[in-house]
């Protein structure tokens, strides 16, 4: 069945697995003709035609040229292919039909290469993606920690490589790079599982995780360079961000390759609109709650329509942004106010100024900011409706 072809977790690569198997003058004089026969066949194709395949190599070999899922998996699925097609084939055999018509039918039933070729694709980009993701995720929470560590008396005597730099790197990165992979995890991991499918946003995704192995990377090299010179906690702590980084950027990097065969569209408000939809059906109270909440928003932009437009964020994304910041920075100071009774508004100034430029760096590459408003009523950030 055609089920099966989802396979495994495969690498990418350019070259066709049929190639592989040829050496010496006969090994080019074949890539030429096959290359000759792709552009006949995607030729046919454009006019609206069907390729006539006549025989299951013919068609194995343009499955091949066109995957991007590196030689060993490009090995498992034509196997696999081959194998499906020649169980077709022989079915239309015993149906009386001779070996190159019953190429040509079995081909045809199981489908244009190109066609299968993106599914196979699109799979080993979306697996890449997720695993960049929990990479990620697991480095911001260790860079956080040492952060943590070394704000609680854990830095060593003489940081490298110096005071300000061993403070304020992780600190303000350390931030950016939780927004990016947080974005990145909820839309490749979190959201799939929540829904049942895959988001339209690889390309979210990828660009997520890029800036968000580009604000680890320092942090990184500030954490290799106080391994030695830290205690053994925050050493520790360190060690594992500046080892975990690396193989994240890998990860990153690998993901970004693949994605490059996949188009992804959809807007990380629309998927945390379903996301949100999506737990309400779970449960009876989630639901409940969910109905309240939108409820009460509804009624709110009713009766105060221009006040309630400063947390429109789809059609008024910079009010939204300016209240949210403010918002958040009095949010992160609260700690001062329970434990100290005290808000020190000047600090709670930088948090919502560095938030609001925060947003309008990354909004719009996270997908946080949509051109066209929506017309639906929902709970802006929790939004209802279609962009």
């Amino acid at each position: 069945s055609r089920g099966s072809r989802g396979g495994g977790r495969v690498r990418p690569g350019l070259r066709r697995l049929g190639a592989a198997r040829r050496v010496g003058g006969a090994q080019q004089a074949d890539d030429v003709q096959q290359a000759d026969a792709l552009r006949q066949a995607d030729a046919v194709r454009q006019a609206g035609g069907t390729t006539p395949y006549r025989s299951i190599e013919a068609y194995a070999d343009d499955l091949a040229w066109r995957l991007r899922v590196g030689l060993r998996g490009r090995r498992r699925i034509v196997s696999e292919v081959s194998a499906h097609l020649a169980d077709l084939v022989a079915e239309e055999e015993a149906a009386g039909q001779t070996p190159q018509a019953a190429a040509r039918r079995a081909t045809a039933r199981f489908g244009a290469p190109e066609e299968l070729a993106a599914e196979f694709n699109r799979d080993c980009a979306l697996h890449s993606a997720r695993i960049a993701a929990w990479a990620l995720v697991a480095c911001v929470i260790a860079s956080v920690g040492a952060a943590g560590l070394a704000l609680r008396g854990g830095a060593p005597a003489a940081p490298w490589p110096n005071q300000a730099v061993y403070y304020a790197v992780p600190a303000l990165l350390a931030q950016v790079a939780a927004m990016c992979a947080g974005t990145a995890f909820l839309l490749a991991v979190i959201a799939p599982w929540l829904l049942g499918r895959t988001p339209r946003t690889l390309a979210t995704v990828v660009r997520a995780q890029a800036v968000a192995v580009l604000a680890l990377a320092p942090i990184a090299v500030v954490s290799a360079g106080n391994i030695a010179h830290a205690g053994w906690t925050e050493g520790a702590m360190s060690a594992l961000v500046a080892l975990a980084v690396p193989v994240a950027m890998v990860f990153s990097v690998r993901a970004r390759l693949r994605a490059g065969t996949v188009v992804g569209g959809a807007s990380t408000l629309d998927v945390i609109v379903d996301c949100c939809a999506a737990l309400a059906e779970r449960w009876t109270w989630s639901a409940q709650l969910y109905g309240l909440v939108t409820g009460t928003w509804a009624v709110a932009v009713e009766r105060m329509p221009r006040l309630m437009s400063w947390l429109e964020m789809r059609r008024h994304p910079w009010r939204s942004a300016v209240t949210i910041s403010a918002a958040a920075g009095v949010v992160l100071k609260l700690p001062d106010l329970v434990f100290k009774a005290d808000v020190d508004l000047p600090a709670a100034a930088v948090e919502a100024l560095a938030a609001f430029l925060g947003y309008c760096v990354f909004s719009a590459l996270l997908g946080l900011r949509t051109r066209e408003p929506s017309d639906a009523v929902g709970v802006e950030g929790l939004a209802v409706g279609q962009a």
